[in-house]
């Protein structure tokens, strides 16, 4: 059975996480709670399962030193991927999505170029490249839709074509990859 959502001191047991990480990426609007924020002295944080493997995604690339304000574009742009891929596979949703055992390959490629990419696998077939978001309009994005007071980022404005030529990822220098999809399926979200 799975849950349907954790308190924080549940996600921080679950992550096996300090609750402070958590909060940390909470307060920097890294996180956005599906279910319920804080608000105020005595009030609780809700996650829903999406949220905890967007801890995971965040946590995994802060041990790769990529900067907390690039971890927010990066969610932000994941939101939005999710939203795209929903209208292409049918009932797409994060993390549900990728733990089953036909799911596709989901991968966040950060490259030395400050450009972030979405490869999308099925199979033996070769993944397709999405994106070649340059995070500081990224983040500036991400910024303007939260002055306007959108609780919730969907994502709805972002684009996201497939690269039709060539593969500027894979020919990057270097890159940092995070394999969205394992990070899904390794979440006990049955605790």
């Amino acid at each position: 059975m799975v849950k349907a959502e954790w308190t924080l001191s549940e996600a921080a047991r679950l992550l096996n996480e300090p609750q402070h990480r958590l909060i940390y990426l909470c307060e920097k609007a890294v996180i956005r709670p599906d279910l319920s924020d804080a608000h105020g002295r005595g009030s609780s944080r809700r996650f829903s399962a999406r949220n905890l493997l967007e801890f995971e995604v965040a946590l995994r690339l802060r041990q790769l030193t990529v900067p907390v304000g690039s971890i927010a574009a990066v969610l932000y742009a994941l939101r939005a991927f999710e939203t795209k891929v929903a209208k292409q596979i049918a009932g797409f949703s994060l993390p549900a999505g990728l733990r089953t055992a036909q799911a596709p390959d989901l991968r966040v490629v950060v490259t030395d170029e400050g450009r972030l990419y979405f490869s999308l696998g099925r199979g033996s077939a070769s993944p397709t490249f999405y994106g070649g978001f340059d995070f500081g309009r990224l983040a500036a994005a991400r910024r303007t839709r939260r002055r306007s007071k959108l609780s919730k980022a969907s994502g709805s404005s972002l684009q996201l074509p497939a690269l039709a030529e060539g593969r500027p990822a894979e020919k990057a220098k270097a890159r940092v990859e995070v394999s969205v999809t394992r990070i899904a399926r390794d979440l006990d979200l049955g605790r």
